[in-house]
Protein backbone atom coordinates (compact mmCIF):
# COMPACT_ATOMS: atom_id res chain seq x y z
CA UNK A 1 0.00 0.00 0.00
CA UNK A 2 0.92 3.44 -0.65
CA UNK A 3 0.80 6.50 1.30
CA UNK A 4 -2.37 8.55 0.57
CA UNK A 5 -2.34 12.27 0.88
CA UNK A 6 -5.84 13.63 1.85
CA UNK A 7 -7.62 16.20 0.09
CA UNK A 8 -7.13 18.86 2.62
CA UNK A 9 -3.76 17.70 3.49
CA UNK A 10 -0.34 18.57 1.80
CA UNK A 11 2.85 15.89 1.52
CA UNK A 12 5.02 16.35 4.60
CA UNK A 13 7.82 15.62 2.38
CA UNK A 14 10.08 14.32 4.70
CA UNK A 15 9.16 10.34 4.07
CA UNK A 16 7.70 7.71 1.94
CA UNK A 17 6.60 4.25 3.43
CA UNK A 18 5.37 1.21 2.02
CA UNK A 19 3.03 -1.08 4.19
CA UNK A 20 3.68 -4.18 3.65
CA UNK A 21 1.00 -7.16 3.97
CA UNK A 22 3.10 -9.10 6.83
CA UNK A 23 5.88 -9.00 9.10
CA UNK A 24 7.55 -11.51 6.83
CA UNK A 25 7.03 -9.60 4.03
CA UNK A 26 8.54 -6.21 5.29
CA UNK A 27 11.81 -8.53 6.30
CA UNK A 28 12.05 -9.86 3.29
CA UNK A 29 11.90 -6.49 1.45
CA UNK A 30 14.40 -4.71 4.06
CA UNK A 31 16.92 -7.63 3.78
CA UNK A 32 16.31 -7.78 -0.46
CA UNK A 33 16.99 -4.05 -0.17
CA UNK A 34 19.60 -4.21 1.97
CA UNK A 35 21.30 -7.06 -0.39
CA UNK A 36 21.04 -3.99 -3.44
CA UNK A 37 22.98 -1.65 -1.17
CA UNK A 38 20.01 0.27 -0.24
CA UNK A 39 18.92 1.25 3.61
CA UNK A 40 14.96 0.82 4.21
CA UNK A 41 14.51 0.46 8.11
CA UNK A 42 11.02 0.22 10.09
CA UNK A 43 10.72 3.26 12.74
CA UNK A 44 6.91 2.83 13.44
CA UNK A 45 6.09 1.68 17.06
CA UNK A 46 2.75 1.75 18.06
CA UNK A 47 2.36 4.16 20.85
CA UNK A 48 0.38 1.82 23.31
CA UNK A 49 3.64 -0.80 23.07
CA UNK A 50 6.00 2.14 23.51
CA UNK A 51 7.97 1.46 26.55
CA UNK A 52 6.87 5.49 27.51
CA UNK A 53 2.83 4.50 27.45
CA UNK A 54 2.70 0.99 28.16
CA UNK A 55 1.71 1.38 31.97
CA UNK A 56 -0.68 4.34 30.82
CA UNK A 57 -2.71 1.85 28.06
CA UNK A 58 -6.03 0.56 28.69
CA UNK A 59 -5.50 -2.61 27.80
CA UNK A 60 -7.21 -2.69 24.27
CA UNK A 61 -5.98 -4.36 21.60
CA UNK A 62 -5.12 -2.08 19.03
CA UNK A 63 -4.74 -3.99 15.95
CA UNK A 64 -4.22 -1.25 12.97
CA UNK A 65 -1.77 0.23 15.11
CA UNK A 66 -0.10 -3.42 15.71
CA UNK A 67 -0.44 -3.91 11.79
CA UNK A 68 1.52 -0.93 11.09
CA UNK A 69 4.12 -1.79 13.70
CA UNK A 70 4.49 -4.70 11.94
CA UNK A 71 3.98 -4.00 8.24
CA UNK A 72 5.55 -0.06 7.44
CA UNK A 73 8.75 -0.20 5.75
CA UNK A 74 10.04 3.38 5.27
CA UNK A 75 12.12 4.08 2.07
CA UNK A 76 15.25 6.00 1.61
CA UNK A 77 14.94 10.04 0.80
CA UNK A 78 17.42 12.35 0.60
CA UNK A 79 18.55 15.02 -2.68
CA UNK A 80 21.11 12.77 -4.41
CA UNK A 81 18.67 9.38 -3.86
CA UNK A 82 18.62 7.54 -7.46
CA UNK A 83 15.01 6.97 -7.04
CA UNK A 84 14.59 4.53 -10.12
CA UNK A 85 17.19 2.06 -8.38
CA UNK A 86 15.23 2.35 -5.12
CA UNK A 87 11.99 1.79 -7.17
CA UNK A 88 13.81 -1.40 -9.38
CA UNK A 89 14.30 -3.00 -6.42
CA UNK A 90 11.40 -2.57 -4.59
CA UNK A 91 9.86 -3.95 -7.64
Amino acid sequence: MLPVIPSYATNNAHMFYLVCNSLSQRTHLIQSLKDNNILAVFHYISLHTSPFYKEKHDGRILVEADRYTDCLVRLPLFYELDVESVIDAVV
